[in-house]
């Protein structure tokens, strides 16, 4: 019904956002990483939005970008994640974050999200392992670090790296958060970047 609302940025009430459109103030729950990168008060934004309806309420839900409330409707998808557990999910994981966590089983990632018991985290796991790109995120990490140059690493050296990076006792999960935070070059060499992401990984 509402696929955004684009409007003068009201107020923020804990986990709830008010914009202004034409004279009315919406409600609109968000989660801390969307609420994290808006504007000052009084300035202009846009949040895709959702609408769920319930028996005794209506909700708007909103988020900064659409990769967010994509994944935000993912995590509805799965059984015994409603809004409440979502935003909760989203306030403390980023995008990357939850699709790593899938891609490496990783359950207590999920787990230590606040409402998230272990049952529900394993089922997060299962529910979405087919439904997100792995891959992809490593790759628009790539051509992002390489400013639309072409990238001479491939899949395989990339797994090869995380596939290293488990067998010294790390979790996939957080060997693939390290290495999304490398910076890749067309030079860099399988050695180098195991080396630089074992590094990042005692930051973590």
């Amino acid at each position: 019904m509402f696929a955004y609302i684009r409007g003068t940025l009201s107020d923020i009430d804990e986990n709830t956002i008010i914009v202004e459109n034409n004279g009315v103030g919406y409600g609109i729950s968000s989660s801390s990483n969307t609420i994290s990168q808006l504007p000052e008060l009084g300035e202009e934004v846009k949040l895709n939005t959702k609408l769920i309806p319930k028996e005794d309420s209506i909700t708007l839900y909103g988020f900064y970008n659409k990769e967010e409330l994509k994944m935000f409707e993912l995590l509805l998808s799965v059984s015994g994640i409603g809004p409440k557990g979502a935003l909760a999910i989203l306030s403390n994981m980023t995008v990357s974050d939850i699709k790593f966590a899938v891609a490496g089983n990783d359950s207590k990632a999920f787990a230590a999200c606040p409402g998230v018991g272990k049952k529900t985290a394993e089922r997060i796991i299962i529910d979405l392992k087919d439904k997100v790109d792995i891959i992809g995120a490593f790759e628009a990490k790539i051509t992002s670090d390489l400013s639309g140059k072409k990238s001479a690493l491939t899949s395989n050296v990339k797994e090869e790296v995380i596939e290293a990076l488990v067998a010294l006792g790390y979790s996939a999960s957080n060997a693939a958060r390290a290495l999304d935070k490398m910076t890749i070059t067309e030079s860099t060499t399988t050695e180098q970047l195991l080396s630089d992401t074992l590094k990042q990984m005692s930051f973590l």
